[in-house]
This record gives structure tokens, sequence and C-alpha cells, in this order.
């Protein structure tokens, strides 16, 4: 078994600095759909058995482009989600951004891993979500060929792969 990690293409919450972390509907923009493309062409001969992706549309979106054109089987981990941000999904500014950089100061700078978003999730929660599914992934697929693309976020990759790799 191998698993590849990729990010969703831009979305259109990336270009207009919007926290989009739930279901809000921020689809890809032309050059985001033009990324998942692209992805799919560098892993065209990786030979790739399955997709997981994120149920944030986004993520879904990036997904379904990669599994149809490499013709894979496309499943939806809410293990892979971005982290949820609470109250300050669907803001943008400057103070919704300084009210986010706090907590990922808390996290990354003070260690306080517990610290979470009003109304939405901690470090804690996130990786505990990845580390389940890759968990379930490791029981399913470890005894077989299989080669496991799993499209996610910025945010989980960086919170969950910390957890489960040394270096």
């Amino acid at each position: 078994m191998i698993i590849y990690f990729a990010r969703h293409g831009e979305s259109m919450a990336n270009i207009g600095h919007t926290i989009s972390n739930r279901d809000l509907d921020h689809p890809l923009t032309p050059a985001g759909k033009e990324q998942a493309a692209l992805l799919a062409e560098r892993l065209a001969n990786a030979g790739l058995t399955v997709v997981y992706c994120s149920p944030i549309p986004r993520a879904t979106e990036t997904a379904t482009i990669v599994s149809r054109k490499l013709n894979l089987p496309l499943y939806t981990a809410d293990g892979l989600r971005e982290f949820d941000c609470g109250v300050l999904e669907g803001r943008s500014g400057p103070f919704a951004w300084m009210r986010f950089s706090r907590i990922l100061h808390l996290w990354f700078k003070r260690g306080r891993l517990e610290k979470r978003f009003k109304g939405g999730e901690s470090f804690l929660d996130i990786r505990q979500r990845f580390t389940s599914l890759m968990e379930e992934l490791v029981e399913r697929y470890a005894q077989t060929d299989a080669r496991i693309l799993c499209i996610t976020h910025g945010g989980t990759l960086h919170i969950g792969l910390s957890g489960l790799l040394d270096h």
C-alpha cells in the first residue's frame, strides 16, 4: 500500500481570502480546475487504484476531476476534511484573520493543542480525525498493492501528517 497526498486546487475562497472550511460553496477557479487536471496527468503512471477526498466542495471537485480522468473509484472521508473554524466560517477581513491567526499561534508556537475555534475544532480533534482515517486505510489496504490518493487541505495535511511522521 502506498498513500499519496494532494491539496485541492485553487478555490474562490482562496482568492477571496474567505475562511471556508465547512461546506460553503466556494468552487474551484479555472486555475484550480487546471491544477486538478495537471495533477491527474502527473499521476497517470503512478498506478493509483482509488481516490479518497474531503467532503468539502473544493476538495471533492478536485478529486472528481482526477478520478474521472484516471477512471478511479472515489470516496469521501471525513478524516480529510479541513478543520472547522466555528464562528469564523464564511468570514473574511482583518479581524476574522486575526482571530484565526491567534488560534494557529496557540497551536504551533505555544503548544496549546486543546485550544479550539469557538464553535469549531481543536488541533487534537483534527489530528484524531486524520489518524483514525489513516488507521482505517491501513487496516483495509495494508496487505494489498493499493495506491491511494487522498485529496485534502493544507491545514489538515500539516496537522495530520506531523502526527504520523517523525521528520
